[in-house]
C-alpha cells in the first residue's frame, strides 16, 4: 500500500496538482500517459496463486488450509473478508469456476483478464 500511495504522489507532484484541488489520480495519472495496474497486478497474482493451490492434491497441506473451517461464533459486527472469498470472487467476474484451475490455459487466460483490467470485481486485497 505504502507503494502505490508513493506512486500517487509522484503522480500529483510531476502535475502539479494539490490536495486541495480535488483532483482524481485517474485523471492524473491519464495526463500522464500512465495506467493504475498494480491494484490488478495485487488480484491477478491472488487469482494466479489460488489456482496454483486447487490444482494440489486433497492431501497436500496448502489444500487442506484453504478448505479449512473455524468453528465457533465471531463478535458481532461487520464478518471479516477472507482471502479465499475475495479471490472467488474475483475468479467469478471474469467466469472462472474451480473447476477451471485444472485446466491450465483457461485460468491462466482468465489472470490475464484480471490483470488487464477487464472487469475489476473486488477492491485491493489489503485495504
Amino acid at each position: 500500500m505504502a507503494i502505490l500511495r508513493t506512486k500517487r504522489a509522484t503522480a500529483r507532484a510531476v502535475c502539479g496538482a494539490k490536495l486541495i484541488e480535488k483532483k482524481r489520480t485517474e485523471d492524473l495519472m491519464e495526463m500522464l500517459g500512465l495506467k493504475e495496474t498494480d491494484v490488478q497486478m495485487a488480484k491477478a497474482n491472488g487469482v494466479s496463486r489460488y489456482g496454483q493451490v486447487l490444482r494440489r492434491g486433497d492431501g497436500h497441506v496448502l489444500r487442506k488450509a484453504l478448505e479449512f473451517e473455524v468453528r465457533g461464533k465471531r463478535k458481532p459486527g461487520q464478518p471479516k473478508k477472507m482471502w479465499k472469498m475475495q479471490v472467488e470472487k474475483e475468479s467469478k467476474s471474469v467466469g472462472l469456476e474451480k473447476k477451471d484451475a485444472m485446466n491450465q490455459t483457461t485460468w491462466r487466460m482468465g489472470v490475464k483478464e484480471i490483470a488487464a483490467g477487464v472487469n475489476p470485481a473486488t477492491p485491493i486485497y489489503w485495504e
